[in-house]
């Protein structure tokens, strides 16, 4: 039966280990017809869709816009802002048009907010701030922050056609008018290990999932072996744009000399003057190609080596879901263990065990009450470590369930997002040949029409008889 999405429900689901895993009540129940973190399927639900085919359908249920960057004061405390306008269809939405400004570090509350709220979603990445121009002091450039915007409009793209991230509370926020920074940041913190509120002595050293499930190891494959071709083709285009740069150099260089030439040579200096200009306007075009590929196509595949680290992120806490479980497990089983040696009026064992023993001897300790008192102990902690593995089997096995559905939403909008990726550069490539294709039509018949003037009373084409 096919899966529906009901995507506010979403923050109804303990993704969290609780502080105490040890209580009776999960911070939500789930019985066997409910779908984790989606809640409880409907039949008489009117549309059903999957996370996948939601994301790649819902693009025109909520727009938003990014434009209109202003720069705010001087100096060291100089920012940008940028006018977000947002049309939704969404019920969730008081509104259907809402318009503010937000700056960079609004978009920055707006990641980490989700991120904390959502760890089971592949959140899309915020563009970096790390850049060169931030050292160079450009970041205020037309160029810099029209780059900005740019990548500010795709990451509220991803954002806002993901189902579950479309509709949360940050987002609503976020394209409201209104203070952000007074807002409550996301406080609770995201305690991915078990044992910590177990017991103060163990501590989980383990680092790899002891039984890997073969889905997640292909996920994980795919997307490092993704990355890996992405930095590929970012490498080779990088190259190319160095070397188009330099055309442009040239070209540059050579409309000049050129132009120096026609200054000299009169009698075909309207032709040469001409030609001058149409390699200054080649070069232009040059320069707009290499802007708009390094925006268009290197910018998008850099955004997309970030995504794949989301992705990554997204799988390693699903492992650490995992490991915590095992360990748990692991760990019930030593008390069981235990608990077996001691009905057994079996001591420890080893060296601690003998050293316990001559303790208790010196303090003329009642082995046979200190042994069923272990034993009600061991009783008292299995219960409670078996309540605890229940509960970690049903948390983990929700989120591994949400994250096959959010790997299936990532493969299918990577392809969606390639496709435009790939037909923007096309059009570029297409753009730049025919607008310098026109260039050199247009200077054909002028070149052809080059004639000498009579030199001495002979014309071209005349010979002295």
């Amino acid at each position: 039966m096919e899966e529906v999405y009901m995507s506010e429900e979403y923050s109804e689901v303990p993704w969290d280990t609780p502080s105490n895993p040890l209580e009776t009540h999960a911070t939500s129940a789930l019985t066997p017809d409910d779908d984790p973190q989606i809640g409880p399927s409907s039949s008489t639900s009117p549309t059903r869709q999957t996370l996948t085919t939601f994301g790649l359908t819902a693009n025109n249920a909520l727009k938003v816009t990014v434009t209109d960057a202003q720069k705010h004061g001087e100096g060291s405390s100089a920012f940008v802002t940028y006018a977000i306008d947002t049309k939704s269809t969404l019920p969730s939405f008081a509104r259907s048009n809402l318009s503010t400004r937000r700056r960079f570090q609004d978009f920055a509350w707006l990641h980490g907010t989700l991120s904390e709220e959502y760890p089971a979603c592949i959140i899309p990445p915020l563009p970096g701030k790390h850049r060169m121009e931030y050292i160079t002091g450009d970041r205020f450039s037309t160029e810099f922050i029209e780059k900005r915007r740019y990548s500010l409009q795709t990451y509220i793209n991803r954002v806002t056609r993901h189902p579950t991230l479309q509709n949360s509370a940050a987002i609503k926020k976020f394209l409201q008018p209104g203070d952000l920074q007074g807002a409550d940041a996301v406080a609770k913190r995201r305690d991915s290990h078990v044992f910590e509120s177990i017991s103060d002595a163990i501590l989980n050293v383990v680092s790899k999932v002891r039984e890997p499930d073969p889905k997640f190891l292909e996920y994980k494959e795919s997307v490092e072996k993704f990355e890996e071709n992405l930095k590929t083709v970012e490498r080779l285009n990088i190259k190319l744009l160095k070397e188009q740069s330099d055309l442009e150099t040239d070209t540059a260089d050579l409309h000049r000399s050129i132009t120096t030439m026609a200054s000299m040579e009169t009698q075909i200096s309207e032709p040469l003057s001409e030609f001058g200009s149409t390699l200054r306007e080649i070069a232009k075009l040059l320069h707009e190609k290499t802007l708009r590929e390094d925006t268009d196509l290197v910018g998008e595949i850099r955004e997309y080596i970030a995504y794949s680290h989301s992705v990554k992120e997204v799988l390693k806490i699903r492992d650490q879901k995992q490991i915590d479980h095992e360990e748990l497990e692991r760990y019930l089983g030593n008390h069981i263990i235990d608990r077996e040696r001691t009905a057994q009026g079996k001591g420890d064992g080893g060296i601690l065990g003998l050293i316990k023993d001559k303790y208790n001897d010196f303090r003329n300790v009642n082995h046979e009450q200190a042994r069923k008192a272990k034993l009600e102990r061991l009783e008292v902690k299995i219960k409670e470590l078996k309540e605890a593995v229940e509960q970690s089997t049903t948390i983990s096995s929700a989120f591994s369930n949400e994250v096959i559905k959010e790997m299936d939403l990532f493969n299918a909008v990577k392809i969606d997002d390639f496709k435009d990726i790939l037909r923007d550069y096309t059009e570029s490539q297409m753009e730049y040949y025919e607008k310098g294709g026109k260039l050199w039509d247009a200077i054909i018949p002028m070149i052809e029409n080059i004639q000498l003037d009579s030199v001495d009373g002979v014309r071209k084409g005349e010979h002295a008889s």
